[in-house]
């Protein structure tokens, strides 16, 4: 999973947590200088229904600290969509390319 085209990519070292059902954390990452990340996950566990429907993405890191002019309470939040799919390495694996759909600054979570 990663990204490429949202906020979080304008920040740089901001942690990036994948929350599934009541928000426990399946999965986390932190951006690299240009702000991208990649999350990996059991797909044995989290099928792709289960992440579309029951996971969003956070960013965890307040948002003040990757930039002052933002608030130091609430987080970044995203629902999940599909952007890409192939097939490809051993044993014909299908790789599915999960983004986020658009980042809400949510004020209740922590």
């Amino acid at each position: 999973m990663s990204s490429t085209d949202s906020p979080p990519e304008f920040f740089f070292n901001a942690t990036v947590q994948l929350r599934c059902g009541t928000g426990n954390v399946v999965s986390s990452a932190i951006t690299n200088g240009s702000g991208v990340f990649s999350l990996v996950v059991d797909p044995r566990v989290n099928t792709l229904p289960l992440l579309l429907s029951n996971c969003r993405l956070v960013v965890a890191t307040p948002l003040s600290t990757c930039n002052a002019t933002l608030p130091s309470v609430g987080r970044l939040a995203s629902t999940l969509n599909v952007v890409n799919t192939s097939i490809g390495g051993v044993g014909g694996l299908i790789n599915v390319v999960l983004g986020p759909t658009s980042f809400i600054l949510n004020f209740n979570l922590i």
